[in-house]
């Protein structure tokens, strides 16, 4: 009746109507998003030692920038659930997205724009960016899930994963029935000179603005008074409606966070203190081999099934046979299992009380599972590596790791081509090798079992719009050994930079390897290791077909490369540039974003409440500019 009169009048419709928290139409994909502010994931400790490093490292950085206050600190609760990303343009919600990579996510406004706790509109015409943790309540997830079971369909092994399912559903209508909650824990101003002087003080003003905040947080002057906080919450964790796993640390004085700045992948001045592991015993049943993607024969538990940490559990990894041998561990032994980091599921202890008369100390194999071929250790420097490889470049077994790598979400992203997929068409020689992927048909799908009509329709989709990736993208799928993610990132920055036939992709395959070490990031063994790659002839003629498939966005810089060649530190809040904006503005025009200060760099720009930067580049003689310097750089 509402949505009836809001049509009839529209001059009564109002931004806080119910009619907008719950969407039209269901979406037919989830659109990719650039967040405005690059979002982190903080590194992890488990005990009060390593707790201990953190600060020590963080005290001996600052003492280092000659700046000589005391951190105090805030502990809040780490809510197992899903980080989503709100962003406010004068106080109205135009955006949620999902984290994503940490740059790019994935929009779920919809979505989100019906949980009742989420303000459409603020009740100040700020630009924030609002971080928050989706989360669901246990006793939702024993009512959904009791449907699902009535209904026929799988359960959901926890609150968190019901969460993650929830925000990904396509209808919003059915986001709108199940409940979902967020508690807002950080926010950045975007285009507003207000600064925040504490973490405490942000916490507040979300309260203040309408956000659901977890008040179980408390101000530590010490770590004593952190590890009591975290010990008061161990024993009472599974008293709550909600997940948790731990407690995040977080520096409460935002000029030293600013000031400490970030490492590769996280914020010095914050830290996950996570919460022992939930231990359970099974049955180990047998041990099996698994082939990676680089050759690597790992052992692989085969466990009677049994759940912990929410979810059930079939198969551990064994890492070695050194590890076999520490343990001590045989087949039939009853073991002792926890998820590492809440994680990854790791033995790491045998029950020797309980173990059967007769069994008998593993052996690994000599030879390949998969392909026969005689299993060798590897030299690493002067000593030898403790897994075993398969040599052969024909075993199948890391053939398949490989296109399964090759598709994965950090590669070509091929999102309707999963790993179970991706095998049987493997098994059924429709794919051959990656560009084989590209070659596939409609009708080479349709009519396998398990694949109707709509579902090859899909997987074709997905494929032809994976046909484009960035550089960096690009090289990590090619599963090179020792190129990670951000040692991709790192080589596709230095060659996008080039001009000419030295740029991009083809200045890539022809470095030699002393030009690839020279490369901020890269050491001897990727150098080498990429030299051998591209010395393969059997390597070089798949990759001239896949080529033929597929587009590779060198990203080459606009406006003639002014910046070519040149490396830049950004510092301070500049007059109107966002930090990211003005790192694009960099990057499009040739030049490379740092995070920290070196002899290698050519300019900071520097804004206002510049910090430890500023020291750092006038110590080593670097030329500092301003916003408007920048501009008009010639």
């Amino acid at each position: 009746e509402l949505d009836t009169l809001e049509k009839k009048y529209p001059e009564f419709d109002s931004p806080m109507s119910p009619t907008h928290r719950v969407g039209g139409k269901p979406l037919e994909h989830f659109e990719k998003v650039r967040h405005e502010i690059r979002q982190w994931s903080f590194d992890n400790v488990f005990s009060l030692e390593e707790l201990q490093e953190w600060e020590d490292r963080n005290k001996t950085f600052l003492n280092k920038a000659d700046i000589k206050e005391t951190p105090t600190y805030i502990a809040e609760l780490k809510i197992d659930g899903l980080k989503i990303i709100l962003t406010y343009i004068d106080g109205i919600l135009i955006r949620a997205a999902t984290r994503g990579d940490g740059e790019i996510g994935e929009d779920i406004t919809e979505n989100v724009k019906t949980i009742r706790s989420i303000p459409l509109i603020l009740p100040e015409k700020v630009s924030i960016t609002v971080i928050g943790e989706a989360w669901m309540k246990k006793k939702d997830l024993e009512r959904i899930n009791k449907e699902r079971i009535k209904n026929e369909l799988p359960p959901y092994a926890n609150t968190r994963n019901l969460a993650a399912g929830t925000l990904r559903q396509l209808d919003p209508k059915i986001v709108a029935t199940r409940n979902l909650q967020i508690y807002a824990y950080d926010l950045e101003t975007l285009r507003d000179v207000v600064k925040y002087r504490t973490q405490q003080e942000e916490l507040e003003t979300l309260h203040r603005f309408g956000f659901l905040v977890n008040q179980s947080y408390k101000h530590c002057v010490s770590l004593k008074e952190i590890e009591k906080f975290y010990n008061s919450w161990v024993s009472k964790r599974n008293d709550q409606n909600y997940g948790i796993d731990g407690v995040v640390v977080k520096i409460n004085e935002r000029k030293l966070w600013d000031a400490l700045g970030y490492t590769a992948k996280s914020p010095r001045a914050g830290i996950a203190y996570k919460f022992p592991a939930e231990v359970v015993t099974t049955k180990l049943l047998s041990i099996t081999m698994q082939v990676g993607r680089t050759g690597a024969v790992t052992p692989v538990a085969e466990l009677s099934p049994v759940l912990v940490a929410g979810s059930n559990v079939k198969r551990a990894t064994l890492h070695n046979i050194d590890e076999i041998n520490r343990l001590d561990v045989r087949v039939n032994d009853t073991v002792m299992l926890r998820k590492a980091g809440d994680v990854i599921p790791e033995i790491f202890d045998v029950v020797k009380e309980l173990r059967p008369k007769n069994t008998k100390t593993f052996k690994m194999p000599e030879n390949c599972p998969e392909c026969g071929s005689v299993l060798m250790r590897e030299n690493i420097g002067k000593d030898i590596s403790a897994a075993l490889y398969c040599k052969n470049k024909d075993c199948p077994a890391k053939h398949l790791e490989n296109l399964i790598h090759f598709a994965s979400k950090k590669g070509f992203y091929i999102e309707e081509l999963g790993d179970k997929t991706i095998e049987t068409f493997h098994d059924l020689g429709l794919i051959t090798d990656q560009a084989s992927i590209f070659k596939l048909k409609k009708e080479d799908i349709e009519g396998l079992e398990g694949f109707g009509e709509k579902s090859a329709e899909n997987i074709i989709s997905s494929i032809e719009k994976s046909r484009t990736v960035p550089l960096y993208r690009f090289l990590y799928s090619l599963g090179i050994r020792h190129v990670g993610e951000q040692t991709a990132k790192d080589i596709a920055t230095h060659f996008s930079a080039k001009g000419g036939p030295a740029s991009g992709w083809e200045g890539l395959r022809s470095a030699t390897k002393e030009q690839l070490i020279s490369i901020e990031g890269v050491g001897d063994k990727v150098a080498q290791s990429l030299a051998e790659y591209f010395k393969d002839k059997n390597t070089l003629s798949q990759l001239e077909d896949l080529l033929q498939e597929v587009k590779i966005e060198n990203a080459e810089k606009k406006s003639g490369g002014k910046f070519t060649g040149m490396t830049f530190v950004i510092t301070g809040t500049l007059p109107s540039m966002l930090r990211d904006e003005a790192k694009a503005y960099i990057e499009e025009r040739g030049g490379k974003v740092s995070g920290s200060v070196s002899s290698k760099t050519s300019y900071l720009l520097a804004g206002e409440e510049a910090g430890s930067k500023l020291k750092d580049a006038q110590k080593l003689g670097v030329k500092i500019i301003d916003e408007s310097a920048l501009k008009n750089f010639s």
